[in-house]
């Protein structure tokens, strides 16, 4: 009977500690998904599905101040899907690498960050999922992978903190404990990718060193390129995805002028860059 009567209890003990595990991964699990859904402090503008582009309040790193954003801010949309085109990265035994973004998910996020930033207050962040077709092992099947983000902007750079890059997706999935959650600023997302360093790109550099989960992309620099109509020179192992993505278009010099006339008008360049600039695109005619 004392045999028996302690089997018993071991059980009980096992079985009491299982279901308070499982509450704490559930709890865990719902407080992500709340902190990134709740109707209070969100504003969904984009859903299909597990896809999403919302406006949510900033997160905060414990004892420091979060620095206000700019926004709202206007920015084109195609002004975003161009810069979203340049972002490139590499996984292990991968020997080229892929853009982050195929067209298809440019074309949900140029339009929906745009009027998201352009909605945003200086505490809020904009955070989306998108979810697209990829090639599996050898290239006989395809499955879906999912990309999620935090977007911000600030001092004339666009900051985007990753949660994941082509991470795997399941349909079936409880969002409640397998949210397609995006970065924070408070820790780095644990990660297997490597982001490709791009000129007009940085990576965050904070506390404990540089984040290479946070990119930052300088805008006004990539549009004083583009003005110049100068293609960055990409890094080595760069695949060819990025080109069958976002195709060069050629701009007349009559365009050129003006897009130098509003990176002008909004101060992004200098007296000195705008004439040195003007005289090299009036030589092409």
């Amino acid at each position: 009977m004392k045999n028996a009567s302690i089997g018993f209890t071991v059980s009980a003990s096992v079985r009491r500690m299982a279901i308070l595990m499982l509450f704490c991964v559930a709890a865990a699990g719902c407080s992500m998904f709340k902190s990134i859904t709740s109707d209070k402090d969100t504003k969904e503008l984009f859903k299909s599905r597990d896809q999403y582009v919302r406006i949510i309040k900033q997160d905060s790193v414990k004892g420091v101040k979060t620095p206000q954003n700019d926004h709202p801010v206007s920015l084109d949309e195609d002004q975003i899907r161009t810069a979203l085109g340049t972002l490139e990265f590499m996984i292990p035994n991968k020997d080229k690498s892929a853009p982050v973004f195929e067209k298809p998910e440019l074309n949900v996020l140029g339009g929906y960050l745009s009027r998201a930033l352009a909605e945003a207050g200086p505490d809020e962040d904009v955070v989306f999922a998108v979810i697209g077709d990829y090639r599996a092992v050898y290239g006989l099947t395809k499955e879906q992978m999912y990309t999620a983000a935090r977007v911000f902007y600030r001092e004339g750079k666009l900051n985007i903190i990753f949660g994941d890059i082509h991470g795997a997706y399941r349909a079936t999935a409880d969002r409640r404990l397998y949210p397609l959650a995006p970065g924070a600023r408070a820790r780095a997302s644990a990660h297997t990718w490597t982001l490709l360093g791009q000129p007009d790109q940085e990576f965050h550099t904070g506390p404990d060193g540089q984040r290479t989960d946070w990119v930052v992309l300088d805008l006004a620099s990539m549009e004083a390129r583009a003005a110049m109509d100068e293609q960055p020179v990409k890094p080595a192992g760069s695949g060819s995805g990025q080109a069958q993505a976002m195709p060069k278009v050629e701009k007349t010099v009559e365009e050129r002028l003006k897009t130098l006339n509003d990176l002008k008008d909004k101060k992004l360049i200098s007296e000195e860059e705008y004439q040195q600039k003007r005289a090299d695109i009036l030589k092409d005619l």
